[in-house]
């Protein structure tokens, strides 16, 4: 019975060690922060927001248009828009709000464990370029039609009440993970199933054993 075991343990573990490998680098869910400021453009308003972002799913070099109605790499979105003048675009906006959202590294690797804005690019930092310089990346978001969310107006620029015009401009100024964030994809069902078969098993053993 022992010589059974110990197959089954090593056949087992030839198995799940490859697995476990996967499964510790397979996607994670992170969510950040968002602060926006209006004080670069001379107004008082601001945005705070979360969003959950499937790490896997983000070109980290590379860029890419999000489909808030079908791309599952954002997982989870909610921004609060406040001060804005004349209470024009002030809120609470979700998903359903956006079209889409955007998303550029400026080619370089961003460690999305720490905060985003400022870390190196050749355009002077991510998230500090001047508001139509391209060069330090870009993160976005559009506003669909009819929605009085804030929209693009400008490199990490957003416009309150949908109004890219007229609407007071929201700087970008902190993009950071929210602390304990970090959601593990759970590991392949074969490896439950590996774990159960075993557990059943060694009982049957040691039910055997005692009679």
């Amino acid at each position: 019975m022992n010589m059974q075991l110990n197959k089954l343990l090593k056949t087992g573990l030839t198995v799940l060690i490859p697995l476990c490998a996967a499964g510790n680098a397979d996607a994670a869910i992170v969510t950040f922060s968002l602060d926006y400021s209006g004080l670069a453009f001379g107004n008082a308003a601001t945005a705070q927001g979360l969003i959950s972002l499937d790490e896997q799913l983000i070109p980290n070099p590379g860029s890419a248009f999000f489909d808030f109605s079908n791309n599952d790499a954002i997982k989870a979105f909610t921004l609060t828009v406040s001060n804005a003048t004349g209470g024009l675009g002030n809120g609470t906006f979700q998903m359903t709000d956006f079209d889409f959202a955007t998303w550029d590294s400026a080619g370089e690797t961003l460690d999305f464990s720490q905060q985003l804005i400022g870390q190196w690019t050749q355009g002077g930092g991510w998230g500090k370029s001047a508001r139509w310089d391209g060069g330090a990346g870009e993160f976005n978001l559009y506003a669909k039609a009819g929605s009085s969310a804030p929209t693009s107006s400008g490199y990490f620029t957003l416009a309150a009440n949908n109004d890219f015009l007229n609407g007071d401009l929201l700087k970008l100024v902190s993009f950071k993970p929210v602390s304990g964030s970090v959601q593990p994809v759970p590991l392949p069902a074969p490896i439950w199933l590996f774990g159960s078969a075993v557990g059943v098993f060694l009982s049957r053993k040691a039910v055997k054993k005692d009679h």
